[in-house]
């Protein structure tokens, strides 16, 4: 029982650190909800989701994942601009 104990409470000071202060978190968390609204690439939430879901594959890149995020919003024919 006392192993377990403190197993969980390493596991929980390791998730502590891992997320940084409270007002690092609240930053993070703020910079989530505007990328979300303003329709910006998340690369920290795409590998939450990949490592949940597509754990037999490496994930991209940042520099990948911004790459494929522009061609899946602007198409990938050439430039997008009005004039």
């Amino acid at each position: 029982m006392r192993l377990e104990t403190e197993l969980q409470s390493c596991r929980v000071a390791e998730l502590q650190w891992r997320e940084g202060g409270s007002a690092q978190r609240l930053l993070r968390r703020f910079l989530r909800a505007v990328r979300q609204v303003v329709g910006a690439p998340d690369y920290e939430r795409y590998l939450e989701h990949h490592t949940a879901c597509h754990a037999g594959r490496a994930p991209l890149s940042p520099r990948e994942y911004y790459a494929d995020f522009v061609r899946w919003r602007f198409g990938g024919g050439g430039p997008t601009r009005c004039c």
